[in-house]
């Protein structure tokens, strides 16, 4: 019996979900909300190779949220600058190369989704040898009021 109200249950759920997708119209994106999340990318890239706590927390809205690996989630714009400021004074590395290639963005309604892979380098002090790693990231950007787009949500991994 209640196999049989979960399966219904499912259904349901499922069947509303499909009603709501076919109800949907794609929306057409705005050239003004392209340029915009292109200017956050050029920002995501100037904040990264500067290494700036400050700049870094700036491209997150007030209450983002930033999972990163092997860390809990960080939660609000102020506690991502905290945990930007920490891990500089921890490890005062250099970011030498970030090389960030977007996938699949998706905008849809003040929200967009994008998928990215990217190569970053850096050295830990002036005298050690250059480190570099590939990962594999999930963002969603917010429009802000001011028409601004930021990063909401941000996950990502150390790709093999």
């Amino acid at each position: 019996m209640v196999m049989t109200y979960n399966v219904r249950l499912l259904w349901a759920m499922l069947s509303i979900a499909l009603a709501i997708a076919a109800e949907a119209q794609p929306s057409k994106t705005e050239p003004a909300d392209m340029q915009a999340i292109e200017k956050l990318h050029q920002k995501d890239i100037a904040a990264t190779l500067s290494g700036g706590p400050q700049a870094l927390a700036d491209l997150f809205t007030d209450d983002a949220v930033l999972l990163q690996p092997g860390s809990p989630a960080i939660v609000g714009r102020q506690a991502i600058l905290s945990a930007n400021e920490n891990e500089k004074a921890k490890h005062p590395s250099k970011v030498l190369a970030y090389k960030p290639e977007i996938h699949d963005l998706q905008v849809a309604n003040g929200w967009a989704f994008e998928w990215t892979d990217f190569e970053a380098s850096y050295k830990e002090s002036e005298n050690e040898q250059r480190k570099s790693f590939h990962a594999n990231a999930l963002r969603i950007l917010k429009r802000e009021a001011d028409g601004d787009w930021k990063f909401s949500r941000v996950m990502w991994n150390l790709s093999p």
